[in-house]
């Protein structure tokens, strides 16, 4: 019984460190939006929406335990339970774990999609990687990337998808920018919760649940575009 705990554990663990919460949204996203947004008039090659959506997946989840390494401070403070319980796990194999999946998410990448579009995969994963880094992640522009990020997979989509995603694109753009000036709204509030006081941190914290409730019913809207 022991064992089986440590091993729930961990798994628990692994999950939470991947943030698989985000890469569930990312996923419901594409397939939403290659299903009815972005349909053209062909038939969806399926084979580049798998290939899509698993280079998303996994250069997320690698960027994810990346990020974990230079964001334990702040960590601590908006999550504190579940970053001690992240730890053990991101010590030991966090970071071969990170580049294993972007190794995977990049070899997906060249093996479901077209040479252009995988080479864009790559730049993002680039981006992804460099913006784990602290530097890269600091005041607005910080907060400005991580929303450009956050909505980069649908835009690769939609070049993955393309000529007869480009109508549906251009009809998506205003729903596109609302959700990303409100992710850049959650992204900047996220990170003045370390700086503030503790009423603050709480109030902080509520909205950023607004914050996520409001993109999830975004998310709902794409279908009826």
């Amino acid at each position: 019984m022991r064992r089986r705990t440590k091993i729930l554990l961990r798994l628990t663990a692994f999950l939470s460190l991947v943030r698989w919460t985000h890469i569930l949204f990312l996923t419901v996203a594409q397939l939403l939006a290659a299903l009815t947004l972005l349909h053209g008039p062909e038939p969806t090659p399926w084979l580049t929406l798998a290939g899509s959506i698993a280079t998303t997946a996994l250069i997320v989840a690698g960027g994810s335990l990346f990020n974990s390494f230079y964001d334990l401070e702040r960590d601590l403070i908006e999550r504190p339970w579940q970053t001690l319980l992240e730890r053990p796990v991101a010590r030991t194999y966090g970071m071969q774990l990170a580049f294993s999946f972007y190794a995977a998410g990049l070899i997906t990448s060249l093996l479901t999609l077209e040479l252009a579009v995988a080479l864009c995969y790559w730049l993002f994963a680039l981006v992804v990687f460099l913006y784990s880094h602290k530097r890269m992640g600091f005041g607005v522009g910080g907060a400005l990337l991580a929303s450009l990020l956050a909505f980069g997979p649908l835009l690769l989509l939609a070049g993955a998808l393309h000529p007869g995603s480009w109508p549906g694109f251009l009809r998506g753009l205003p729903l596109a920018l609302a959700m990303i000036a409100l992710e850049w709204r959650r992204q900047w509030e996220r990170r003045q919760i370390p700086h503030r006081s503790e009423p603050q941190r709480l109030q902080l914290k509520r909205q950023q649940w607004i914050y996520k409730l409001l993109l999830a019913l975004a998310l709902g809207l794409i279908p009826w575009i």
